[in-house]
Formats: structure tokens, C-alpha cells, sequence
């Protein structure tokens, strides 16, 4: 297991929430669950991976709609960087998107997954030291959400 740092207020970029084990994993998708909207997505980061220009080599985030009771799981990493995310349902909402940290961000209308899939996304994110869950197919972000 690894160490891996969650943002998803403001007052994070100081004091990160820090997940270590699968208990932490389903305590941080619980605290999403209990936020406004507003604050509706969490990005993770692994500690001890390489940096590229000074910046982690990867990016998880996952989002929740506890409303609807479904969320989305995000990746961006690999040798070219690549952004994907997991493939679900189709949402029924006319706009598809989260928040992270009260900014508005739009996702694939077809990426609506259930509340386990997000935990277990999160858990396998820690397990592997911050690599992509392998356990989802994954899709290329859409060039035209962003």
C-alpha cells in the first residue's frame, strides 16, 4: 500500500487528506458524499512516483453525486499522458458534471458509475502505488468535454 493525498477543498492544498488502506478509501468517498455538490470531486495523488516538470506523473479523480447515488472515476497518466475514465451510464441530467473545489467541470455524459465502483477504484488506486485501477475498462477522455 502507498501513500496517497486527496484534495478536495481548498483548505487541502495545505493539509491533504491522507489515505493509506481501504478504510481510508471508503471514509474519503463517505466525506464526498456528505459535501455539497459544490465540492463533489477529490484528486489523488500517490506519493514517491516520479514527477514530470515538477509535476506528479498521474492524476486520479473521482466524483459523486450523492443525489443520484453515482459517481465517475477519472485517470490521467502513463507514458503519454493519456486521460481516460471508466464507462457507465448514460446520464440522465442535461448538463453532465461535478465540482471540484466549487469549479464547475464537465465529464463524458456516458460516465455515470455506482458508489462501489468509486470506493474500489480509490482502494485499488492505493494498493497500486498510484497506477490505474486495473479492474475497469477504461475509455480516452472525449477531446470535446472539458
Amino acid at each position: 500500500m502507498s501513500r496517497v493525498e486527496a484534495f478536495f477543498r481548498h483548505e487541502h492544498d495545505d493539509d491533504p487528506v491522507v489515505l493509506t488502506n481501504a478504510g481510508d478509501a471508503d471514509a474519503l468517498v463517505d466525506a464526498l458524499l456528505s459535501e455539497s455538490f459544490d465540492y463533489s470531486v477529490a484528486t489523488l495523488y500517490a506519493d514517491g512516483r516520479p514527477l514530470l516538470a515538477g509535476l506528479p506523473d498521474h492524476e486520479m479523480r473521482i466524483a459523486v453525486n450523492a443525489k443520484a447515488d453515482v459517481g465517475g472515476i477519472r485517470y490521467a497518466g502513463g507514458d503519454n499522458q493519456d486521460v481516460t475514465y471508466v464507462p457507465g451510464a448514460i446520464s440522465q441530467r442535461d448538463e453532465m458534471f461535478y465540482v471540484y473545489a466549487t469549479h464547475g467541470e464537465a465529464w463524458p455524459k456516458d460516465s455515470e458509475v455506482s458508489i462501489e465502483q468509486v470506493r474500489r477504484a480509490v482502494r485499488e488506486f492505493i494498493e497500486n502505488n498510484g497506477t490505474r485501477p486495473t479492474s475497469f475498462e477504461w475509455r480516452q477522455w472525449p477531446d470535446d468535454v472539458s
